[in-house]
């Protein structure tokens, strides 16, 4: 079993960002915040200004594509249509980032830079951000509830129930669903995260400890439960609410056909789970792990050389 584990934490390193990756992120989400909280018109409105989205919540899998960051403001913003407001944060992102890396998604500002993307979100409350905001969707042409500081903290509380498994079991996730599925019918990253976060709230603790046993619970429970689709309905529209308002289904531009293909890759993947189990050698395990995963995973060869290192430069 010592083989077995060795290759999941072998493997999650590989998938994590690097410590390089991190530090680049973090000087280029400082800047931009810096750069709003020093402008003369800009500055004296923000109220706060903190991150978001897997960057913020450590279930990011390199390399880093976005990091999202939330621009507090007071309330008066929305007297402002969606598409004002947006625009207006994107002119003065403009000033400092180019016209031409500047552009307006559907709900936050993309700055476009050489080695990743920041989402930039204004957000208008009248709490200082620490209950819901609203942000502006420009296609609905309204502004919309959110709630990151209390996903934020849930994700953290679930993330101690599971002795931080929460958070690499999201990876693996990740990981697994970028290799084996198909990228028309992947959902959201954080629709994953929503997924894995309900699969996992009810019984913490049964993912808490081995890795590779937690992960195998992990595809159990989600191919259970399917989702949100009622049992009578198995084939409906998914329901997966976020964590912080039950109301809300970030699944809700999810295809449904798309929710059955990822569903029968989860089956695909039960069932060499099963295989697995089977195995009577840790080094055939290891193997049979690396085909439900990709290449990325190590095979036994690589993973006694990390447990080969780890031991000398533990002595």
């Amino acid at each position: 079993m010592d083989l077995i584990e060795n290759a999941f934490e072998l493997y999650l390193s590989r998938i994590a960002p690097p410590s390089t990756e991190m530090k680049a992120a973090q000087r280029s989400h400082n800047a931009l915040r810096d750069f709003l909280l020093a402008d003369d018109y800009f500055g004296p409105m923000i109220v706060a200004t903190f991150l978001n989205g897997s960057y913020a919540r450590n279930t990011v899998i390199r390399p880093i594509k976005d990091v999202d960051i939330i621009v507090v403001t007071a309330e008066d913003w929305l007297k402002d249509s969606p598409a004002v407001a947006m625009e207006c944060l994107r002119r003065k992102l403009a000033q400092r980032y180019d016209q031409r890396r500047t552009l307006r998604q559907r709900r936050a500002v993309r700055v476009t830079l050489y080695d990743m993307q920041l989402d930039v979100l204004i957000a208008a409350a009248a709490n200082g951000g620490q209950g819901p905001l609203r942000i502006p969707d420009r296609h609905l042409d309204k502004w919309i509830v959110t709630h990151p500081k209390a996903q934020l903290a849930l994700t953290s509380e679930l993330g101690g129930a599971t002795r931080g498994n929460y958070s690499r079991l999201v990876r693996l996730l990740k990981a697994w669903s970028i290799s084996r599925v198909a990228a028309r019918d992947r959902p959201s990253s954080f629709v994953l995260e929503c997924a894995g976060y309900h699969a996992m709230r009810e019984r913490p603790s049964v993912f808490v400890g081995s890795i590779r046993d937690a992960f195998l619970t992990l595809l159990e429970e989600l191919h259970r439960w399917n989702f949100g689709r009622p049992a009578w309905f198995p084939w409906g529209r998914p329901e997966v609410p976020d964590p912080a308002l039950p109301d809300v289904n970030v699944a809700e531009r999810w295809e449904m056909g798309s929710v059955d293909r990822f569903r029968n890759r989860l089956e695909v993947a039960l069932r060499h789970c099963a295989d697995v189990q089977r195995s009577r050698w840790d080094e055939t395990e290891v193997e049979k792990w690396q085909r439900i995963f990709g290449q990325p995973f190590p095979g036994p060869e690589s993973t006694r050389r990390l447990r080969a290192a780890t031991h000398s430069a533990s002595r």
